[in-house]
């Protein structure tokens, strides 16, 4: 079976690094993408495709309610 392709989306880079640290020896997840804020993801994901984001609601420029 194929890894479950995520992308994280929070302002905090420690938030960041501490989902990725839980997902670490999961081996049907993969972390393909990281991103500050809803732009950035909307960004990624205009060429890009996941089958998950694991997002923030309160992120500056654009928030995770707006992407």
């Amino acid at each position: 079976m194929a890894p479950i392709r995520v992308l994280l989306a929070d302002d905090h880079q420690i938030i960041r690094d501490g989902i990725k640290a839980l997902l670490h020896d999961a081996p049907e997840v993969h972390i393909v993408a990281e991103a500050e804020n809803g732009k950035r993801v909307l960004e990624y994901l205009s060429g890009n495709q996941v089958d998950l984001v694991i997002m923030d609601i309160n992120m500056p420029e654009m928030n995770g309610i707006e992407a």
